[in-house]
């Protein structure tokens, strides 16, 4: 039969009467005598089924209260004594919140989110031990509060004060309070553990919680030496008649089993959708399948591709106000198929401060817990990974290497696809000396990049743009092809004591020199690739591949005219000039434009049709005329395997001393390699080797040796 908390305390103060009802001395002060007035056995309606015996006299019971700070308030009686009880709740609850809720190694660690259900049975296994540890703990907590409960809701009431009674109820609210809310971060705690060391540890600060009043009462206790100042006992009379058979006390059932159940019921769901509790109610349904990738340098790409590339010339009314930031992701092809775009989050850290994991950047911290300097998040865009690689000047072979499959490739586009975030971070802490972490979101299943990227450190550019060197006052020394110094306000840097200030202005478009002749304008001979010298100005090639850096008599009847009206008079140009001379494997046309050589693997041709030179290994001869014999057709016919000119000795064959490093000239005409480890023979022959020319570990050894 089940026995409440009350009929076992009362049954405590009966075992200590005599047989035929009177109190023994011993229980004599804490007792009233208690005697049957009815018969011990009294009939149950006609029936005449006997029913247990009834008490209708006073009886008392003794409720020995814990040392506790929520104790201690209601026995002294006293308004003043609250400050240490208020004191102890918001330890705890503190100590609680910093622990269990803005800790985030308890949600996140070791790139991934932790979950409560662990690879490993021992950890499992702990886990199981320490849950079972901690409801058997606080049950000792929920006991206490239940005591003071009876003494706060008995009837008829004991007699104490109306402030000890409201005392009494804050100090009983409080902790019951304290008790729920650390059996429910004791679940978080235990079930976010990763190892059975670590599960032992929280389950430390689990019972220092709990413990947390009674140290504090003992102490205050110790020190005032005021424990046997207060009654720590309280009697409770009862007038109205009890059977003697308890009956289920129901108090015990709220007070414990509900919170207790409460937190059973949060075990199961998690582990059965595999998420902590206050995970879930943190950060909502998160788990660790697909995550977005960040291209660390752990991920074995060449040049440690790719962080967070920066610019830093961005400038709005004459200051620099800002940074553009761009960063790659890749994603897994189940992503691509969901078609949700990743969450890009990033955070400015000063330099020096711990680096911060995946999910402090996404919290907008930094490693130490604290608010970064800037943070936010940007929804990315599908990428051309080839475009963005050069873009930011990264090496070609970059791009090569992440088409590959296994280690140091991510075989993109076959099993992951790019993605890029760009933004604009407004005002920059520029004093800061700061960095700018990235990681990036699955917002399809929750799952964090392991890692996240970082930039180098970024610091303001006293220079103004396009300058490359300058002083300490901003003005600059040096800039930029097709830019020049010239007075003025350098942007972002305000002038002192009207110091004269330099920047760089632009020259005249399509101009990469204007020393001379000053912004706006070109030196002569100064103009880019592509661009031709006309009165102090650039005026395009009619081929970009050509060069036209002077004037020709026939430039107008080429070309269109174009006014300059900017000038200080007005100058009348061509709009094109015709091109001098091509490049490599092209040729000048009729109208003065570069086209292809149509001789196959010519390497210049004053004519489209005419070739002068073939390229290297090949060598020009004539196969005929044309069908009006108005010009001879060529050809470049290929010369011997590993030579490089053939001119003398014709198509097959190698001229002297132009076979290539490492071969010699035969008597036949003809290429073969020296012998082996060494790279010159043109002197020795074939199969043998050059004196000074053995590679590096070997030597030459007799006259005939190879």
């Amino acid at each position: 039969m089940a026995h409440s908390w009350d009929d076992l305390e009362l049954s405590l103060v009966k075992s200590e009467m005599n047989g035929n009802g009177r109190p023994n001395g011993r229980a004599h002060d804490r007792a009233s005598p208690a005697h049957f007035t009815h018969s011990d056995w009294t009939p149950n309606g006609s029936n005449g089924s006997v029913t247990s015996p009834l008490v209708d006299q006073l009886e008392e019971e003794v409720i020995d209260l814990s040392h506790t700070c929520y104790n201690l308030i209601f026995v002294s009686g006293k308004a003043s004594v609250l400050a240490p009880m208020l004191a102890v709740a918001a330890g705890q609850f503190g100590m609680l919140w910093i622990v269990g809720w803005s800790s985030p190694e308890y949600f996140f660690e070791s790139g991934q989110w932790v979950v409560p259900i662990s690879d490993y049975w021992t950890v499992n296994a702990m886990k199981c031990l320490s849950m079972l540890l901690t409801f058997f703990r606080v049950s000792g907590e929920f006991k206490d509060a239940a005591k003071l409960y009876r003494v706060l809701a008995h009837r008829p009431a004991v007699h104490m004060t109306m402030q000890q009674r409201i005392l009494g109820f804050g100090a009983f609210l409080l902790q019951y309070i304290v008790a729920v809310v650390v059996v429910l971060m004791a679940i978080q705690l235990i079930l976010t553990s990763t190892t059975p060391i670590a599960t032992i540890g929280k389950l430390w600060v689990v019972f220092t919680t709990l413990d947390f009043d009674n140290y504090l009462c003992g102490f205050i206790l110790f020190i005032f030496d005021c424990e046997h100042a207060f009654s720590w006992q309280v009697k409770l009379q009862s007038h109205s008649a009890r059977r003697l058979l308890p009956q289920p006390s129901r108090t015990w059932l709220l007070i414990y089993w509900a919170p207790v159940g409460v937190a059973l019921v949060c075990v199961c769901l998690s582990v059965c959708f595999n998420i902590c509790p206050l995970t879930m109610l943190h950060y909502g349904p998160v788990g660790n399948q697909e995550p977005v990738l960040m291209l660390t340098s752990t991920m074995g790409l060449p040049q440690g591709c790719c962080a967070p590339q920066v610019n830093t010339d961005i400038v709005e009314q004459g200051e620099q106000t800002g940074v553009q930031v761009s960063v790659p992701c890749v994603s897994s092809n189940e992503l691509r198929e969901a078609r949700s775009a990743p969450l890009v989050y990033y955070v400015v850290v000063p330099d020096g401060r711990p680096s911060p994991s995946s999910l402090q950047v996404m919290e907008g911290r930094g490693g130490d817990g604290n608010r970064g300097l800037r943070y936010g998040h940007i929804v990315a865009k599908p990428l051309q990974m080839r475009w963005w690689l050069t873009s930011h000047n990264f090496d070609p072979g970059i791009y090569t290497a992440m088409l590959r499959s296994g280690a140091g490739g991510l075989a993109l586009y076959q099993s992951s696809f790019p993605s890029v975030a760009t933004w604009k971070i407004e005002e920059f802490p520029w004093s800061a000396r700061a960095r700018i972490f990235v990681t990036a979101v699955n917002p399809d299943t929750g799952a964090l990049s392991p890692s996240p990227v970082q930039s180098a450190v970024i610091i303001r550019k006293v220079c103004s743009s396009h300058c490359l060197r300058c002083d300490s006052e901003g003005s600059c020394l040096e800039c930029e092809a097709g830019f020049v110094p010239e007075e003025g306000e350098v942007p972002g840097v305000k002038i002192v004591d009207s110091v004269v200030k330099w920047i760089c202005s632009p020259c005249a478009p399509g101009c990469a020199t204007c020393h001379h002749a000053g912004a706006g304008k070109c030196d002569a001979g100064g103009c880019s690739p592509g661009y031709g010298f006309s009165q102090g100005f650039c005026i395009p090639c009619f081929s970009p591949l050509c060069s036209c850096d002077e004037d020709r008599e026939d430039s107008k009847s080429h070309a269109d005219l174009q006014v300059i009206s900017d000038a200080p008079t007005k100058v009348t140009l061509p709009a094109k000039l015709p091109c001098r001379g091509c490049p490599a494997t092209f040729g000048l046309d009729e109208e003065g434009d570069c086209l292809p050589c149509l001789v196959r693997g010519c390497k210049y041709c004053p004519a489209l049709d005419f070739c002068q030179e073939c390229a290297e290994g090949t060598t020009l001869r004539s196969v005929g005329s044309d069908g009006n014999g108005s010009r001879i057709v060529q050809e470049c016919g290929p010369c011997a395997d590993h030579c490089s000119r053939c001119d003398l000795l014709g198509e097959g064959r190698c001229d002297p001393e132009q076979c290539h490093q490492g071969f010699s000239l035969t008597a036949t005409g003809v290429c073969a390699p020296c012998s082996i480890h060494c790279s010159n023979c043109t002197k020795a022959g074939p199969g043998r080797c050059d004196t000074g020319s053995c590679r590096p570990g070997y030597g030459l050894q007799g006259l005939d040796s190879t």
